[in-house]
């Protein structure tokens, strides 16, 4: 039995099953299905474009340069604007990526992960709002409730520090729909 030890081959963290060492970094990365992370981001991209829509078009009364307009006047204009929310969005996911280490965090994400992409969400929106009001990009009417610690308006604080980790819930729940049976 001693002999029959020694003669098994060694597994360590770092080899996959072909032996070749550093190719795998940790087991939870190499058994994460990769139809599972795609689905994961298409789900992202999708929640994110149609809830920053929803957010876009209930908030225009509240910018001067909207305000009294139409809502089929403004979906052009919105349209284009959750688009770029969609872009923060999976800007958001790639800076937790690098910071965890792990492109699939969002799938396995906990608690504190997502608390941080709503901070790091909230931080970004308030420099974007008080660059923007100070170079005079839009201007808010009186509907827009103010954040003056912060100089920017509620709404949009709200709409990145609550939809980026909704996003990301969704789509954690999404993607992990049937992960049983392995179907998309």
């Amino acid at each position: 039995m001693t002999a029959d030890r020694h003669n098994a081959p060694q597994h360590n963290r770092h080899t996959n099953q072909a032996g070749n060492a550093g190719d795998c970094i940790s087991s939870a990365h190499s058994r994460l299905p990769w139809w599972r992370l795609g689905r994961f981001f298409a789900t992202t991209v999708l929640a994110s474009f149609v809830l920053n829509g929803i957010w876009e078009m209930a908030q225009m009364p509240a910018y001067v340069e909207t305000a009294g307009y139409s809502w089929t006047s403004t979906l052009g204009f919105c349209t284009r604007t959750a688009v770029g929310d969609v872009g923060i969005i999976l800007g958001i996911y790639a800076a937790g990526a690098l910071a965890a280490g792990d492109l699939g965090w969002g799938l396995r994400g906990r608690w504190n992960t997502y608390a941080t992409v709503a901070v790091l969400g909230l931080a970004y929106a308030a420099l974007v709002e008080h660059a923007a009001l100070a170079a005079g990009r839009w201007s808010y009417t009186e509907r827009m409730p103010m954040v003056s610690v912060l100089g920017a308006g509620l709404w949009p604080l709200l709409q990145m520090t609550l939809l980026p980790p909704l996003t990301f819930l969704f789509a954690r729940w999404w993607a992990g729909r049937n992960a049983t049976k392995g179907a998309l």
